[in-house]
């Protein structure tokens, strides 16, 4: 039995580890490939980062400009003086992304850029992906680009939220809800508040500790010792007392819990919030013909990095 909850908490830990990277670490990777593939002192202008939250577009374009002004070896156009220029030129394409080759040349011409940068993020399973184009100024055409995975995160959730919008649980925050509720819905009440899940789990799963818990006292107290032919004690199988039965039925109605739990934790959503993208799209059940007389159930993972 100890054996069996250290493999499932390690497949927990497993399953929630991610090669995914932070939005800072992805904007700072970002500045450092932009920074090395550019000639020396090249000017550039970070004209926009398309997304759903203007929260998150403002806090990429700063970072991403101050991180890129920090290493020192290209120049980013002031954020304040791009703002003004392209609201002179009433430019309404820079904020869906895209960036034609008359667009590119006027904002070449008042802002002294030679590149401009332009870049998005979108939702990729359980976790996003973003983008950037270096856009060369003369020609309008992408000179480089770069993109990498990033985890949906705390951080990430704060500047995607909107006003007056609640997000959803995190992937993590779900796994990590999934991994406690094997100690009698710990993580439906701590980690989602989820009174009703957490109650439902914790007394699945303690009434099955105490069968199993019963089992095991009946099994001791009537059958653990028995006498062999010559007399002598011998300890009896556990598998051949009936009074061990309620151990092994309490043991059923556990892992019930436990699944209940595991299922209730990645389901549950937040009142009122926007539904997140459920882990559980990336699992798949199905029934297989283990013999003529069986059938087992295949459980598949698609994991993604």
């Amino acid at each position: 039995m100890k054996k069996l909850l250290l493999i499932l908490i390690i497949l927990f830990i497993m399953t929630g580890l991610t090669f995914a990277q932070t939005i800072d670490s992805a904007i700072n990777d970002a500045a450092n490939e932009i920074s090395r593939n550019l000639p020396a002192g090249t000017s550039i202008a970070v004209v926009n980062f398309d997304s759903s939250s203007a929260r998150l577009t403002n806090y990429v374009i700063d970072e991403l400009s101050g991180k890129i002004a920090n290493i020192g070896r290209i120049n980013p156009v002031d954020r304040r003086r791009l703002d003004l220029v392209l609201a002179e030129l009433d430019f309404n394409d820079y904020q869906k992304g895209f960036v034609s080759e008359k667009s590119a040349q006027e904002i070449g011409q008042l802002t002294g850029a030679k590149n401009l940068v332009t870049g998005s993020i979108e939702i990729t399973g359980n976790q996003y992906r973003v983008r950037f184009q270096v856009i060369t100024v003369e020609t309008g055409a992408i000179s480089y680009s770069f993109s990498q995975n990033v985890r949906n995160d705390s951080t990430l959730q704060s500047l995607l939220q909107t006003s007056g919008s609640l997000l959803d649980f995190t992937p993590q925050q779900r796994w990590g809800a999934s991994g406690l509720n094997l100690f009698f819905g710990l993580g439906s009440f701590i980690i989602e508040k989820d009174i009703r899940g957490g109650t439902i789990t914790a007394i699945v799963e303690g009434l099955g500790v105490v069968a199993a818990v019963t089992g095991l006292i009946l099994y001791n107290a009537f059958d653990a010792v028995d006498y062999n032919y010559n007399g002598q004690k011998e300890k009896s199988p556990i598998l051949d007392s009936y009074f061990a039965y309620p151990f092994f039925i309490g043991i059923g109605v556990y892992a019930g819990g436990v699944i209940y739990g595991i299922i209730r934790a990645q389901t549950y959503h937040k009142p009122g919030s926007q539904v997140a993208v459920s882990t559980l799209d990336k699992f798949q059940l199905n029934l297989v013909a283990v013999d003529n007389k069986n059938i087992g159930l295949q459980v598949l993972y698609k994991w993604d990095f």
